[in-house]
């Protein structure tokens, strides 16, 4: 909102990916003084963006992963192996004798990537 000739705003954001922890720390360490770190920040970003001065230009957000999407795939997969194991009663074993999931748990795990 602009009034008498200057802007306020307030911000507020989530604390849930490692971008957003950053910059609210750095923000809450800055006190006072935000306003020139936000201005020259967003000053620099529109320099590379031109594009975004432009009143019909869309602006897309795309949200980032804190883990690599493949890392979030392997760790869901370790998940639903000690599942299984704990419900056949054993505990989970990496040796070529581990009993196999079945075709319903593979093809499951196979489809993880429409999640990421």
């Amino acid at each position: 909102m602009r009034k008498n000739g200057k802007y306020r705003f307030t911000l507020q954001f989530p604390a849930e990916t490692d971008e957003q922890i950053q910059a609210g720390e750095l923000l809450e360490r800055l006190g006072n003084r935000k306003s020139a770190v936000l201005v020259a920040a967003l000053y620099e970003y529109l320099q590379a963006h031109p594009a975004l001065q432009n009143p019909e230009c869309k602006i897309e957000l795309t949200a980032t992963h804190s883990y690599p999407p493949e890392a979030i795939a392997q760790l869901v997969r370790e998940m639903v192996g000690e599942q299984l194991a704990q419900a056949g009663g054993t505990a989970p074993r990496e040796t070529p004798s581990s009993p196999q999931p079945g075709p319903d748990v593979t093809e499951m795990l196979d489809n993880l990537d429409m999640f990421l």
